[in-house]
């Protein structure tokens, strides 16, 4: 069953550090954050540190994360780790 990181409960400047926890509290092989809210620039930090914490402790685990737009999307999918489903 998937679960789903609420991103929005969180300042931004401190939403690793709470996924990290989420992901250490919770049996989440697959994981959905909601990213619409975010700009380029933070969505992508974001995905990139939370994908590299999330694969270490699933290797065969996914993350799925919504995206406000294509544009946005497209230029992520350039950086985008194999643990990771844009939806």
């Amino acid at each position: 069953m998937i679960k789903h990181f609420d991103c929005r409960k969180y300042d931004y400047n401190t939403l690793s550090m709470h996924f990290k926890s989420y992901v250490e509290k919770h049996n989440c092989p697959e994981v959905f954050v909601d990213l619409s809210d975010f700009n380029i620039i933070d969505a992508m930090k974001f995905i990139l540190i939370s994908s590299a914490y999330h694969c270490s402790k699933y290797p065969s685990g996914r993350i799925k994360c919504h995206i406000a737009s294509n544009e946005i999307k497209n230029y992520i999918k350039t950086f985008a780790t194999s643990n990771l489903e844009l939806v």
